[in-house]
C-alpha cells in the first residue's frame, strides 16, 4: 500500500509540474504574441489554445490521483472525464497545436523571406552609397587636379606674354629686329595656347549642355587628312616630328562637320607629336570596308599605361601629373574628340603597347 501511495504522490508531483510548465507556456505565448508582426499572428492563437487544452487535460489527470489519495474528494473517473481528458484535452490540444503550426510556419517563412529581401535592398543601397561616395571622391580629386592643371596652363603662357610685353613696354633696352620678332613670337604662340585652353573648356561645357553646334556636309576623308597635316605642320616642327600619310587608293566620303572633325584630328595628331621621340614619325592612315572608314594616327611614343586605359577618354584625364607639366594640356582633348565622333555616329578607340607606341583611331560611317 505504501508503495502504491508513493507512486501516487510521485505521479501527482510530476503531473503538477507538467501542469505548471504548460501554464507557463500558455502565459508566455499569450504575452509574447501580443506584440508580434502580423505574419506571426496567423495560427498563433490556435497554438495557445492547444497548449491550453493540454493544461486542461493535465488538470483532469491530476484530479484522478486526488481521488485515489483522498476519499473525501470524489471527482470520479467516469467515461465523461476520460473523454474530456484524453480526447478534448490531450488529443484536441495536439491537434490545435499542429494546425496552428501549419498556419504559423508559412507566416514565419514569409517574414524570413521579407527580411532577406529587405537585407538585400539594404546591401544594394549600401553598395550604391559606397559607389556614390567613390564617384564623389574621384570627382573631387579630378576637380582639384583640373584646377591645378588649369592654373599651371594659364600661369605659364601669361608669364611668358607678360615678360615679353614687359621688356617691350619698358623701353629701357634697344632690341635688334630679330630679338623683337622673337619676343612677339613668344607672346603670339602663348596667346594661341591660352586660346586653345579656353576653347576646350567652353567646348566641354557646350557638349555637356548639348549646345555644341555642328554643320554637317559631305566631305572627302583624304582631303581632310591632307589639310590636317598641313595645318599641324608647325606643331610637328616644334616637337621635332614628321607627319606622314600612308598611301590611299581612292577618296572616301563621309558626312560630318569639317571643323569638328579637324578638331578631332588635331587633338590626336598633337598628342602623337608631344609623346613621340625627337625625330620620330607620326603615321596617318585611312582604311575602309565599304560601311565605315577608319582614320588612324600612329606614334612611336611610350604607349598608354595600363592603369590609365579605362579612363583615357574621361574629362580632365592625365596619364600622370608630370605629363601636365612637361607636355601641357588640360586632359579635355580626348573627351571632346570622343563626344564629337559619337555625334557623327562613329566610334573612337586606341591600340597601345607600352614602350612601342600607340595608334588612336576613329570610325565614321561612309556616305551612301
Amino acid at each position: 500500500v505504501s508503495m502504491i501511495g508513493g507512486h501516487a504522490v510521485t505521479d501527482i508531483v510530476l503531473e503538477i509540474v507538467r501542469a505548471v510548465v504548460l501554464m507557463g507556456i500558455v502565459v508566455f505565448l499569450w504575452k509574447s504574441g501580443r506584440s508580434r508582426f502580423e505574419q506571426f499572428q496567423n495560427g498563433w492563437h490556435l497554438i495557445i489554445s492547444g497548449f491550453g487544452l493540454l493544461l486542461f487535460g493535465s488538470i483532469l489527470d491530476i484530479s484522478d490521483n486526488f481521488e485515489n489519495l483522498n476519499p473525501l474528494i470524489v471527482v470520479g473517473d467516469t467515461e465523461t472525464e476520460a473523454f474530456l481528458e484524453k480526447f478534448v484535452g490531450f488529443l484536441g490540444g495536439f491537434v490545435l497545436i499542429a494546425v496552428g503550426l501549419f498556419k504559423w510556419i508559412p507566416g514565419v517563412q514569409g517574414m524570413s523571406d521579407l527580411v532577406d529581401i529587405r537585407t538585400r535592398d539594404l546591401q544594394d543601397a549600401n553598395k550604391k552609397l559606397v559607389a556614390e561616395i567613390v564617384v564623389r571622391e574621384r570627382a573631387e580629386k579630378v576637380k582639384h587636379e583640373f584646377i591645378s592643371t588649369v592654373s599651371h596652363e594659364l600661369r605659364t603662357p601669361l608669364t611668358s606674354i607678360k615678360g615679353a610685353l614687359g621688356l617691350l613696354h619698358s623701353g629701357d633696352i634697344e632690341l635688334h629686329p630679330d630679338e623683337l620678332r622673337s619676343m612677339l613670337d613668344v607672346a603670339y604662340n602663348n596667346s594661341d595656347r591660352l586660346e586653345v585652353l579656353i576653347n576646350d573648356i567652353l567646348d566641354i561645357e557646350k557638349i555637356e549642355s548639348g549646345t555644341l553646334d555642328y554643320h554637317m556636309e559631305s566631305m572627302g576623308v583624304v582631303s581632310l587628312l591632307e589639310e590636317a597635316i598641313e595645318a599641324n605642320k608647325g606643331f610637328a616642327d616644334e616637337h621635332g616630328v614628321t607627319f606622314v600619310q600612308a598611301a590611299t587608293e581612292k577618296e572616301t566620303f563621309v558626312r560630318g562637320d569639317k571643323d569638328r572633325l579637324m578638331q578631332v584630328l588635331s587633338n590626336l595628331m598633337s598628342n602623337a607629336a608631344k609623346f613621340s621621340s625627337d625625330g620620330g614619325l607620326v603615321e596617318m592612315s585611312i582604311a575602309g570596308d565599304g560601311e565605315n572608314v577608319r582614320i588612324a594616327v600612329k606614334d612611336s611614343g611610350r604607349g598608354v599605361p595600363d592603369e590609365f586605359r579605362e579612363s583615357i577618354f574621361e574629362k580632365f584625364s592625365q596619364a600622370d601629373s608630370s605629363d601636365t607639366r612637361q607636355k601641357g594640356g588640360t586632359g579635355l582633348g580626348l573627351s571632346i574628340a570622343k563626344a564629337i565622333v559619337e555625334h557623327h555616329d562613329g566610334e573612337i578607340g586606341f591600340d597601345s603597347e607600352v614602350g612601342i607606341g600607340s595608334t588612336f583611331f576613329f570610325l565614321l560611317p561612309v556616305s551612301k
